[in-house]
């Protein structure tokens, strides 16, 4: 899972196989090896739209679980909301369609700019 932060804004992208855990109802969690750790997870909930909420050490994203459980096997590439000040984006991460040190496309949706 990636997570990338600006300014009031947090989105996360997510590969196959996680799109496929989050429908069957698990969390995904990440974990920065920083001097203070520092976790990102995204979890189906009880909820309306996506939540943010900061617990402890972990940034937590929560998506509603009905979304969750007909993402995987959807067309659709991801929800987008606001909470509590802050802009949400979830998505379905695509394979890079310019290679780039460091990128790594393993588990990555095909990008449909390269399905021609």
């Amino acid at each position: 899972m990636k997570l990338r932060l600006r300014a009031h804004t947090i989105r996360l992208r997510l590969i196959q196989s996680e799109v496929e855990r989050l429908s069957r109802g698990e969390a995904i969690t990440e974990r920065l090896p920083t001097p203070r750790p520092f976790h990102y997870a995204v979890e189906p909930g009880e909820v309306a739209e996506l939540e943010a909420s900061f617990e402890a050490d972990t940034l937590w994203i929560r998506v509603p679980r009905e979304w969750a459980t007909g993402w995987a096997a959807s067309s659709e590439v991801g929800r987008q909301a606001a909470s509590g000040g802050l802009d949400i984006l979830i998505e379905k991460d695509w394979a890079c369609t310019t290679p780039r040190s460091g990128d790594d496309n393993h588990g990555t949706y095909p990008n449909p700019t390269s399905l021609g």
